[in-house]
């Protein structure tokens, strides 16, 4: 039997990244019964030492990585900066299973009390899962030449809060009669040290300017899916893990 990847084929046109006119017409066709919630929302993180990212041994690495590098938990690109417009903010408290107990997340929860209901209603014992009051930060990534690209989340717990206070806050100071997705945010790292003078990276934010009029609407659109229920799914990470980071 030949070899089919060997054969040139003149159906399909597969060295061509463009979208060929005759298909463009049928845009969204046969999705009808795909919402957000059967979508991978990907997550901005940062590579840490201890990240599996720069582990050539892991599953999860990533060719090129360096710690400090943010990284997409979907495609995998690694990019020094991003630019982003924060849609929309929320605070969970996630549960996550202790590494030296075989580690996982177990789930998200409104309130801390309702995270330790649900340890006791699982009947899971409280000294093998961490709760971890985690910021969650809704936004829209944009390419380099910031254009939108794709919603992204960007969790925040740890030491990693103060920066998503500082970015809230500066969010309201810039003009408090803008809407929150009105601005575009520089999304980078910076080099910090823990209680105990490990070397680990924090995310670093800045204004980089205000949204265009085509931009502004966009970002609008997605907010409103947010909060009308359409897009509820980029609260639920459900392939979230618990980040490798050495800040405490």
């Amino acid at each position: 039997m030949a070899n089919s990847t060997s054969k040139s084929v003149a159906n399909f046109l597969k060295d061509q990244d463009q979208l060929p006119a005759h298909l463009a017409k049928d845009a969204g066709l046969g999705n009808e019964n795909v919402g957000t919630d059967d979508l991978a929302i990907p997550r901005i993180d940062l590579i840490q030492q201890l990240s599996p990212q720069i582990d050539k041994q892991s599953p999860k690495y990533i060719e090129g990585a360096e710690t400090g590098h943010l990284f997409n938990s979907l495609s995998g690109n690694v990019h020094d900066f991003i630019f982003v417009i924060n849609l929309q903010f929320e605070q969970k408290w996630q549960i996550f299973k202790k590494r030296k107990f075989g580690g996982g997340f177990e789930g998200s929860f409104d309130s801390e009390a309702d995270a330790t209901a649900h340890l006791d209603a699982q009947g899971l014992p409280h000294e093998q899962y961490d709760v971890v009051d985690t910021a969650i930060h809704k936004c829209l990534m944009l390419d380099e030449n910031g254009n939108p690209d794709q919603p992204v989340l960007i969790y925040m717990s740890g030491s990693k809060q103060r920066v998503s206070k500082n970015w809230n806050t500066a969010i309201q100071l810039k003009n408090p009669n803008a809407a929150r997705f009105a601005s575009v945010w520089t999304l980078q790292s910076v080099g910090e040290k823990n209680k105990q003078g490990q070397p680990y990276f924090n995310f670093k934010v800045d204004f980089a300017g205000w949204a265009g009029e085509d931009l502004y609407a966009e970002a609008k659109r997605l907010y409103e899916g947010l909060v009308s229920g359409g897009t509820d799914a980029l609260a639920k990470d459900k392939e979230a893990d618990k980040a490798e980071t050495a800040d405490a």
